[in-house]
């Protein structure tokens, strides 16, 4: 009679399918370093936080220094760090700097989590150099401290890894206490979604083991582990070897690694993996080295799961166990059906562990550990032989030797059905820490896209661009920054400075004082007014930004730099006035206004914010004079226009798109398009067209802006065409019919365009 055998389905409908890490962190933005996502925390919460593991690690340290008080951080020091982790987590919950989300709770989640991480490991570096630098001063081989000191420094390097677990065990129980209990609460009633970063993955063991191919220091939360205590490390490969060919049939092909060839595992090892911070978290390198031992690289590099990760699926299969489906009906292992199958199958697991001499080393571990109650704690082999030397001197000897007696009579008369549930045992021991190492090599591989910003010019750099995701606590939060939507820029050129400067020496001025006084320092006075910044200063020139921000409507960035730059022309003409009177160079300047729909980037030099835009260089060429129509001294055929643009052909251009047009600005205004169109959706405007004659074919927009403080400010555009130059005289309008805008400062100009507007109904504007 052949054994019957479910089918793949009905296998499955007995099975929990495994928790997924958690949310995809393609979603984020990427940080100022184009690699990573960047993260700031609370100052406040990260210095407490240093401050507590620092003393945890001294007093983990100094145990065994009688002299020395073994407390350090006491319960009212562990309730100040679980009130800031606490106010750090629910002020992220309040919705600051946004409405928050499942997304941003996990980012946080996330970082907490590396925060921890990194803190133990990077506390116990500092501290076993300042222990080093203590010993090497004078001062503590004058104090008699030398041998504390070097005690002191012996245990931190023989020692680390099991103190920085215990470190870390105490660090995350504090933890567990909000994140199982008022966060959890407090999350499911906010976002509708209690664990954001699964609860596996935020409490697995193996993330606190600094170093899991540690395998005393791996025992302690897996004896299982201790099979590997010699450095043999095929149990595993073994173990997985056993559950990967008794259930071939329900299992994905992935998981089956070829007869564990060993060509095939060199040339699976030489594959290359790119880990962005290798170093930084030390387990994560220890946990691919020991995932690569015995699982197939792409089921924990791609995140592959299957129902081997719940290691509970195992146990009921080998129980009879059932299982409540999500509609309430149970799909059970104990059915008559699948005795058969079942014991088949577990005969099956059984028989290949004991071939791999694995049957006899499971029994030995488990009635060993039986033993440890009675030692204190768990011990190595190596260490429970030395201590089982010294029994003559324990006084708990008489019970540890009647336990081990007992044990020992209990392998020896171990029946096949009592090994059998030690291997059950056993095998579902496997799969947890099959399952934790996986998820521990996921959270390592999430963690690894997260950057923990430090200082504070790093966090305002990527603030400033955008990409930061901040998270202070509810007494840091600054009044909210609102994100640039759109920017204009203003460039304003000062022309032959070179000449002034002589001109100033050869009479014994200062030139510096002299461009202070008469154009930088009045523009710096304007900026206030109509809400611009100074982005970048030359010798020679100033570039100004001028922004809209998030939530304002159609904005009036382009408005207020118009009003801006009219401004500096008068205050540049006044001085003039003040300059001829004095016998001083005048000052000649060309202003370019560009816009941009774009949020600006920004670096950082030294603390100086620079910004980076396309709009700078568009309003540079703005602001330019054509040394060709300077040299051939061109001037508009009309006084009151300070721009003109003309087609060269004479052919003195250089080939290329755009190059073959001569631009004029002295003293004057130009826009690009894009700034007068933006110009058009802030304010209502009046058009008014006069052809030929003393206007010159152009046609005049004028609109009124009202200012924040309620005054209002008129602004005159002139759209005109581009016409034909032959290198001496101005033609008609050139053939592709081009044009060009320029803001009219002309006080002449602008009085006669307002009275011809009288007739008609001028609509105004004011700031949104």
């Amino acid at each position: 009679m052949s054994l019957r055998r479910p089918s793949l389905a009905e296998f499955s409908l007995c099975c929990e399918k495994p928790t997924p890490l958690g949310v995809s962190l393609t979603r984020f933005g990427r940080g100022i370093d184009n690699a990573h996502i960047d993260i700031f925390l609370s100052p406040r919460f990260r210095e407490m936080t240093e401050d507590t593991v620092r003393k945890l690690i001294l007093e983990e340290v100094r145990a065994g220094d009688r002299r020395t008080p073994a407390r350090m951080v006491r319960s009212a020091d562990l309730a100040a760090f679980r009130g800031a982790y606490a106010t750090l987590s629910e002020t992220a919950l309040e919705g600051y700097p946004s409405s928050p989300s499942v997304e941003s709770c996990f980012l946080l989640q996330l970082a907490l989590l590396k925060f921890l991480l990194q803190t133990v490991d990077r506390e116990c570096l500092r501290l076993q150099r300042d222990l080093k630098g203590a010993l090497q001063s004078d001062k503590s081989r004058d104090s008699g401290r030398s041998f504390d000191l070097h005690e002191q420094i012996v245990a931190l390097s023989k020692h680390g890894h099991a103190i920085s677990h215990r470190v870390l065990g105490l660090l995350f129980s504090q933890v567990r206490t909000l994140e199982k209990g008022h966060l959890k609460t407090l999350r499911a009633s906010v976002i509708r979604q209690a664990w954001p970063l699964p609860e596996a993955a935020w409490f697995n063991p193996v993330l606190l083991i600094p170093n899991p191919g540690d395998v005393e220091v791996l025992s302690l939360e897996y004896p299982i582990a201790a099979l590997g205590e010699d450095g043999d490390m095929t149990w595993l490969s073994q173990t997985n070897k056993c559950l990967a060919t008794a259930f071939k049939p329900y299992l994905p092909g992935w998981t089956q690694i070829p007869a564990f060839a060993i060509e095939a595992r060199k040339a699976q090892d030489s594959e290359p993996h790119e880990r962005q911070d290798q170093g930084q978290l030390r387990g994560f390198l220890a946990v691919e080295i020991l995932l690569g031992r015995f699982v197939v690289r792409e089921e924990y590099l791609r995140g592959r799961d299957s129902w081997l990760d719940v290691p509970g699926n195992l146990r009921r299969f080998l129980d009879q166990q059932g299982k409540i489906a999500d509609d309430g009906v149970v799909q059970s292992w104990n059915d008559p059906r699948w005795t058969d199958f079942r014991h088949a199958i577990a005969d099956d697991l059984y028989r290949c562990l004991d071939s791999q001499g694995l049957v006899e080393r499971i029994q030995q571990l488990y009635a060993v550990s039986k033993a440890y109650s009675h030692l204190g704690k768990r011990h190595s082999k190596r260490r429970l032989t030395q201590r089982l030397g010294a029994l003559h001197i324990d006084p708990n000897a008489g019970a540890i030797l009647r336990v081990l007696d007992k044990a020992t009579s209990l392998i020896r008369g171990a029946r096949t059905g009592d090994r059998m549930n030690l291997v059950s045992r056993f095998l579902v021991d496997f799969l947890i820490l099959r399952r934790d190492l996986k998820l521990a090599y996921q959270t390592y591989q999430a963690m690894d896209q997260v950057r923990l910003l430090e200082q504070t010019s790093e966090a305002q750099l990527s603030r400033s661009n955008g990409s930061l995701y901040d998270f202070p606590c509810r007494d840091e939060i600054s009044p909210a920054t609102r994100r640039i939507r759109s920017h204009a820029v203003v460039k304003a050129d000062l022309r032959g400075s070179t000449r002034i400067t002589d001109e100033l020496l050869a009479k014994g001025l200062n030139p510096a004082s002299h461009f202070s006084l008469n154009f930088f320092n009045p523009v710096n006075k304007l900026l206030g007014e109509f809400e611009a910044e100074k982005v970048f200063v030359e010798g020679d020139a100033v570039i100004i930004a001028v922004y809209d921000l998030e939530q304002e409507g159609s904005g009036s960035a382009v408005a207020r730099a118009c009003c801006l730059a009219r401004k500096i022309i008068h205050v540049v003409n006044m001085q003039n006035v003040v300059n001829r009177r004095h016998g001083l160079p005048e000052l000649e300047l060309g202003l370019g206004i560009a816009f941009s729909r774009r949020e600006p980037n920004f670096l950082f030099d030294e603390g100086q914010k620079i910004m980076i835009s396309g709009a700078i260089n568009r309003a540079d060429r703005l602001s330019s004079n054509s040394a060709i129509l300077r040299a051939a001294g061109f001037k508009p055929s009309i006084g009151a226009f300070r721009v003109d643009v003309l087609h060269d052909a004479a052919g003195c251009h250089k080939p290329g798109s755009g190059l073959d047009l001569l631009s004029y600005n002295v003293n004057g205004v130009k826009l690009e398009e894009q700034a007068f169109l933006k110009l058009q959706e802030e304010i209502p405007s009046l058009k008014l067209y006069r052809p030929g004659g003393e206007f010159g074919f152009s046609l005049f927009f004028i609109c009124q802006y009202t200012d924040t403080s309620g005054h209002n400010h008129w602004i005159h555009i002139r759209h005109a065409p581009v016409r034909e130059w032959d290198g001496e005289r101005v033609g008609v309008v050139e053939p592709q019919r081009r044009h060009y805008f320029e803001m009219v400062v002309d006080e002449g100009l602008s009085m006669m365009l307002r009275n011809g507007a009288e007739t008609e109904p001028l609509p105004l504007g004011g700031n949104e």
